[in-house]
């Protein structure tokens, strides 16, 4: 008997990087001067996912479980990439549990770029991609 293939499933987030985006400190003790955008990711099936950006510029991606602080980059940071996408973007490649809530932060190499982007996901079930404004969020310590 023949496994029947596992489907994917592809989910697709758009926006750009302008002078309204949120800027951060993209290296600790930088210039605050790197757009980004924060994406709440929620995966409703486990599984194995891809995240991969897309635009005409050099990206860099950092994904975080549950909450991202600008103020503190390194505070609940899982993994970070640079390139692993091919042609200057950012992928992920990683097991997400359905229990977890990710924040994928979507920046640029350099910092005062700006240029549209799109991030698209695969894996087993369609995932929930939803701007987060961290403007307002300070970390409790």
């Amino acid at each position: 008997s023949s496994l029947a293939p596992s489907t994917i499933v592809s989910s697709t987030y758009s926006s750009a990087w302008t002078t309204n985006s949120q800027k951060f400190a993209r290296i600790s003790g930088g210039v605050a001067n790197y757009y980004y955008e924060a994406i709440r990711v929620i995966v409703n099936t486990s599984g194995n996912y891809n995240i991969t950006s897309s635009s005409n510029i050099d990206t860099y991606g950092y994904l975080y479980a549950s909450s991202f602080y600008p103020s503190n980059i390194s505070l609940n940071l899982i993994p970070q990439d640079d390139g692993s996408g091919g042609n200057l973007q950012f992928k992920f490649t990683r097991f997400f549990d359905s229990s977890v809530v990710y924040i994928l932060v979507a920046t640029t190499y350099s910092g005062g770029v700006m240029a549209p982007f799109s991030i698209i996901v695969s894996g087993p079930s369609i995932v929930s991609l939803l701007y987060t404004n961290t403007t307002s969020v300070t970390p409790t310590l």
